[in-house]
């Protein structure tokens, strides 16, 4: 998994000079977090945080209402940039926000909001980022 990584970067930042950005997800261990198998890694792939290149922004998405998201302390410990990512649930989407605001963390850089629709009208109506941009802006 990090030879991909590691590769694609090669590609991307090294000969295409651009930002590289990934889904974090198969770079956390379900061992270690309360995440499940759709947020997290089961099958050995979380060891690649430990091999790629740390100017990769890591787009952290969790979708689910929680207390906590360990998560985006992690990719902030070991270095990454770190755009936390929700989608159609309103109070999970604005509780992440939170989350990683408190952080007050300067690897965080905002939020990234998720929408899997094919419609770009509909992002005018997408409740998660019409009561998320106002708490990022405050």
């Amino acid at each position: 998994f990090s030879k991909v990584i590691n590769d694609l970067h090669t590609f991307l930042v090294g000969e295409k000079k651009v930002e590289m950005l990934m889904w974090g997800d198969r770079l956390l261990n379900g061992e270690d977090f309360s995440y499940d198998e759709w947020e997290s890694d089961f099958t050995g792939t979380a060891a690649a945080v430990e091999m790629i290149p740390k100017d990769i922004i890591i787009c952290d998405w969790h979708y689910e209402l929680r207390k906590r998201y360990e998560s985006v302390e992690m990719f902030c410990e070991k270095g990454f940039r770190v755009l936390p990512a929700g989608w159609e649930k309103v109070e999970a989407t604005l509780n992440l926000i939170r989350y990683s605001q408190e952080l007050n963390q300067p690897l965080v850089l905002g939020h990234l909001f998720t929408n899997w629709s094919t419609k770009p009208e509909q992002l005018s109506r997408f409740e998660p980022l019409l009561q998320g941009l106002p708490l990022l802006l405050s």
